[in-house]
């Protein structure tokens, strides 16, 4: 019997239902398929086991990991499936969201026990991949359409945590930890591994996938049977058409002997003498007739029986065959609806998400846009209001915080001379020129924006760094023209 493990995100809002068989939850499953595929007479040989480090319920553990990831890496945790456009090749892509939680569904063998998952268990935990749960199910199956015999379906549920606490990033496999992952597997519970996708060509299906396809070998297993009966009936058929034609060469043969016992007799009262006593060549023809009758009427009887078997058989198989396809095709026609309807719901739903997300943040962006609009204009009176205490300032300092501002909006990358013969003269009139450069720094500050601000800032504190020297370059005299 072959294995293998494909891990999927988990629906931690119903897994935990489903792996401990809540009745609520088994109830339900009844009413949306109109059966059942748990079996109670076979769920006390379930079992189960859950690791001490993860006592909450699933959907409390994903929100402890949404909060570890948010801490680690200062991001949300982006949980739905993203589409974009591959930029190369104008496609549109799906970028899968992150699976914190994942869970995995291996066949098992009935005589399986959760001790043998041990090695595999140890295999995930070396790659850092922690199992949260083990679910082991025997009472899932169907029954055989001809026989009713129960089919059990044995497989476990895996459930793990996907993530890596130190850095809060999902844990990555390559291609060979994945095939090596299907091979511990296998050892691990005794088993045959399954063959690879690269060797086989099949891809792994979902459960509805699964459901067609054994719905179709099923359909095609009653066809075959049924061709079987049929071809059966017709040599059955045949069987009585040699019958009949065996009870007509005996009745032939006792006609023919009966005609040749009259002639060697001669008369019908030397007939009756010889077979008044028993005796003679009549009575050893008589007797045999006699055997040859009594052979016919059971031969007769036989065909009779063999017959009204024949009839019957076209009808049961038929009857049969089109009872299973029916209920398969509306088994499988009412849970494709049920489907439908349940996408067309949650279609709905996410549609009206979106109209209010996209109402509000239309909402949200003319609010933002008014606000923007009052900053703007507060800005703006008081970029007024300090350009009039700017020019009540005068004398060096107004012609200080001038040439700084012109500076930072200009294309120079250090002061030129006529900054500097501006700006020292106010850093003179002070004890200490830092602290006049301050005052300089501080009222050029709203006239400009940061990138400005910082080389401006950067420049003043250069210029205060080296001020004796600068004092000396600006008492040189400036040469200008050609030197001879």
């Amino acid at each position: 019997m072959k294995t293998g493990i494909k891990f999927k995100p988990c629906n931690v809002g119903t897994a935990e239902a489903h792996n401990r068989r809540i009745r609520a939850y088994c109830e339900a499953v009844a009413r949306k398929f109109g059966q059942t595929y748990f079996w109670e007479a076979y769920r006390h040989l379930n079992v189960s086991w859950r690791s001490p480090t993860y006592p909450k319920p699933l959907p409390d553990v994903l929100e402890d990991l949404k909060v570890l990831v948010k801490q680690k890496t200062g991001r949300a945790m982006q949980c739905k499936d993203v589409e974009y456009t591959d930029r190369k090749t104008g496609k549109k892509r799906k970028r899968s969201g992150s699976s914190a939680i994942r869970e995995g569904c291996p066949p098992i063998k009935s005589d399986t026990k959760i001790k043998d998952f041990d090695r595999f268990v140890k295999w995930l935990a070396d790659k850092g991949i922690t199992v949260i749960s083990i679910d082991l199910h025997h009472d899932e199956g169907h029954a055989d359409p001809l026989t009713d015999d129960f089919l059990p379906n044995h497989h476990a549920h895996i459930i793990v945590d996907w993530m890596d606490h130190a850095t809060g990033k999902s844990i990555k496999l390559n291609a060979n930890d994945c095939k090596e992952m299907q091979t511990v597997l296998a050892e691990s519970l005794g088993m045959e591994r399954g063959t690879p996708k690269e060797d086989s060509g099949i891809e792994g299906l979902n459960a509805i996938e699964y459901k067609e396809k054994m719905a179709r070998e099923n359909n095609r297993r009653l066809t075959a049977e049924n061709d079987r009966l049929e071809s059966h009936n017709e040599q059955l058929g045949l069987q009585v058409l040699e019958a009949e034609k065996s009870i007509e060469d005996l009745e032939q043969r006792r006609k023919e002997k009966k005609k040749a016992l009259d002639e060697e007799n001669g008369s019908a009262l030397m007939s009756g003498v010889a077979n008044l006593f028993g005796k003679g060549r009549f009575a050893e023809i008589e007797r045999e007739n006699e055997r040859l009758t009594d052979e016919n009427s059971r031969m007769k009887t036989d065909v009779a029986r063999m017959e009204a078997q024949v009839a019957k058989i076209p009808m049961l198989v038929e009857r049969q065959v089109r009872r299973t396809i029916a209920d398969n095709n509306e088994a499988h026609a009412e849970e494709i609806r049920t489907l439908n309807a349940t996408h067309s719901r949650e279609q709905q739903a996410l549609q009206s998400k979106f109209s209010d997300l996209s109402r509000r943040y239309r909402e949200m962006e003319s609010g933002n846009r008014m606000v923007i609009d009052n900053l703007k204009r507060e800005k703006e009176t008081m970029l007024a209001r300090m350009e009039a205490m700017l020019s009540m300032l005068g004398g060096n300092l107004e012609k200080a915080i001038r040439a700084l501002i012109q500076f930072a909006r200009s294309i120079c990358s250090t002061f030129t001379r006529t900054h500097k013969e501006a700006i020292v003269p106010w850093l003179i009139t002070g004890n200490d020129p830092k602290k006049q450069a301050d005052f300089v720094k501080l009222f050029s500050r709203p006239f400009l924006d940061d990138a400005q601000f910082k080389k401006g800032y950067r420049e003043m504190d250069a210029l205060t760094s080296s001020f004796p020297s600068v004092i000396e370059e600006l008492e040189q005299p400036q040469h200008r023209g050609m030197r001879r």
